[in-house]
């Protein structure tokens, strides 16, 4: 039997609170923000976040040595290899520093190489990548890595061995070991003396590197002092940021994610021009939810069942007819990952309920089909459950390629996988990633020591209190407060994000009618009135029910306690408030 989810309220601080209302917030926007923060350090910095509270990247270990490096190779006439990582982070560091390269720095694009990996040959600087570099029929003057590098000695090390210089940017966790030894220079601010955020994502690194190549190819004259500013690429700085998960409570991540989207929403860069005819969001502006859920969806579907490079030529279309193009193969691509989670969703849900029991600290699930979905299953797998969650694909040569989400906050999945081999050291073909999503493979026959050694680790970290699934609100909200002027409260306090999360409130509410919708007719849409209120609000239950056909979990003139979000729905030109149901139980 699954956990029912303990409704908690997030933390108030009182500190914060005040201060809040001192810089010109409404009670509810300060009470927000009380939820969310524990200390008033920098609150003008994140309630308004602007580029010029952006962390200087003269704190950013090894970032001005890296920019030397990759201006000397601007100035050399060999290759400029950039090698990414092939999800949305990836890609859109690969823009970046094609863009930077390209239109800042004058290179000539016959100069420009770019390898992004695939996700069947697994992350980082591959031997395949290797490979391919040791092809190249012209000299390399430098390999810039970028979300990628840090775990990669060996393969760096077989490039060093004939004479390739690579410089590794990164944000990814640096081994026990320390930085790659044969990299001629490594930023990450992961690294130990790193005085920079270490929550920024890898676009955002490389975006850092690139300004400082602009301020060495000033000083060097090879640029006018008054060369534009990098300011545009933080468009997709801002959707990598987004796609990665990162805290968008840090105020350099909010900065760059709010000017990203400014220049978004200009649209006037051929992807944008092309995804607002593909999707316009009923007029509204892209936010990051939307960036989230639309554009980085798709961009990761394609490296999960074809080719990732048609995402960067998305993001890269020099007009509107050729991003178009690209954007109708994504949306192919996301139609076929769509179309294989469903079956393999349904195959973990069965092989997750046989291994559940209240007593479980985590799940370790192996499955048949494309490895690519595996991150996305482990996440509705563990959120259902409220337990870390592993879910592993037999790649049919002996091992299982596996992904994780901590889903517990308190959860550090990289740690546990530490652990894990330092029980097994022989456990571990490849692992990595971060606190809440690493990956890893392993032998198909360690599989079972691998479950044992996972729920350990977990135990270990969480002691006695075995997971409960939890759901944080930000409080009840009266009746009178469910108007259109709260969406434009609530859109003062953006991006949400990690760390951030879009505000939802509990409450109780009548059922006045309740009908099933949508193609699956799984989800339900509802108008309600609030307990304390008498102008009833319209309703939406996504996945309220398992599947078609299942009875309705409630009726008419039920009474029903709901956990929601408020949201802006425009119809035929008029604006109204709608609520989204997370949650909801009859009282």
């Amino acid at each position: 039997m699954i956990k029912t989810p303990r409704i908690v309220q997030r933390p108030f601080n009182q500190t914060v609170y005040k201060s809040a209302l001192a810089l010109g917030l409404t009670s509810l926007q300060a009470k927000l923000v009380a939820q969310r923060l524990d200390c008033d350090e920098l609150l003008n910095e994140i309630v308004f976040p602007q580029l010029k509270h952006l962390q200087h990247p003269s704190q950013l270990k090894n970032a001005l040595q890296a920019a030397q490096l990759i201006a000397d190779a601007i100035q050399d006439q060999g290759l400029i290899v950039i090698a990414t990582d092939y999800d949305t982070d990836g890609v859109t560091s690969a823009w970046v520093a094609h863009r930077a390269l390209l239109d800042h720095f004058n290179v000539d694009q016959a100069r420009l190489i770019h390898l992004i990996g695939e996700r069947k040959n697994g992350y980082g600087i591959t031997d395949e990548m290797c490979d391919q570099i040791l092809a190249l029929q012209q000299p390399v003057s430098l390999v810039i890595s970028a979300d990628q590098g840090s775990s990669d000695e060996p393969r760096i090390a077989r490039l060093a061995q004939v004479g390739i210089k690579v410089c590794v940017t990164d944000h990814h966790n640096i081994p026990e070991e320390g930085p790659p030894a044969s990299a001629t220079c490594t930023v990450n601010p992961q690294q130990a003396e790193c005085d920079y955020d270490k929550t920024i994502a890898g676009c955002f690194v490389i975006f850092l590197v690139m300004t400082q190549v602009r301020h060495v190819l000033i000083q060097r004259g090879v640029l006018a002092t008054d060369a534009p500013s990098l300011k545009n690429l933080t468009r997709h700085v801002a959707l990598g940021t987004i796609a990665d998960s990162v805290s968008l409570k840090s105020p350099n991540n909010r900065a760059i994610v709010l000017a990203g989207l400014q220049q978004i929403n200009q649209f006037d860069h051929p992807a944008w021009q092309a995804f607002r005819q593909f999707n316009n969001n009923n007029d509204l502006p892209y936010n990051a939810e939307f960036l989230a859920f639309h554009v980085a969806s798709r961009i990761n579907a394609a490296s999960r069942v074809n080719d990732v490079t048609s995402a960067f030529h998305f993001l890269n279309a020099n007009d509107i007819e050729q991003a178009k193009q690209h954007l109708q193969q994504l949306e192919a691509d996301n139609l076929e990952r769509r179309q294989q989670q469903e079956s393999m969703m349904q195959q973990a849900f069965e092989k997750a309920a046989e291994l559940f029991h209240p007593q479980r600290f985590s799940l370790a699930i192996a499955l048949e089909g494309n490895a690519g979905i595996q991150g996305i299953i482990a996440s509705r797998v563990g959120e259902k459950y409220g337990l870390p969650t592993v879910a592993m694909t037999d790649l049919n040569d002996g091992t299982l390629a596996g992904s994780g989400r901590g889903v517990v906050p308190e959860v550090d999945l990289i740690q546990a996988f530490n652990w894990i081999e330092s029980q097994y050291p022989s456990m571990f073909i490849a692992k990595g990633g971060h606190k809440g999503a690493a990956g890893c493979q392993i032998k198909f026959d360690d599989y079972p020591q691998f479950t044992e050694l996972l729920e350990q680790a977990m135990k270990l970290q969480l002691g006695d209190a075995v997971p409960t699934p939890v759901v944080e609100t930000d409080g009840e909200l009266e009746g009178s407060w469910l108007t259109i002027d709260l969406i434009t409260q609530l859109e003062k306090l953006e991006p949400y994000g990690r760390e951030w999360p879009q505000p939802q409130f509990e409450g109780r509410f009548k059922v006045l009618d309740v009908r099933t919708i949508g193609k699956t007719q799984t989800h339900l849409s509802l108008r309600l009135m609030p307990q304390t209120a008498n102008q009833p609000i319209k309703a939406v239950y996504f996945g309220a029910l398992e599947q078609a056909g299942d009875p309705l979990p409630f009726n008419h003139d039920d009474w029903i306690r709901c956990v929601f979000q408020p949201k802006l729905n425009r119809y035929m030109g008029r604006d109204s408030l709608q609520i989204m149901l997370q949650l909801a139980y009859k009282v």
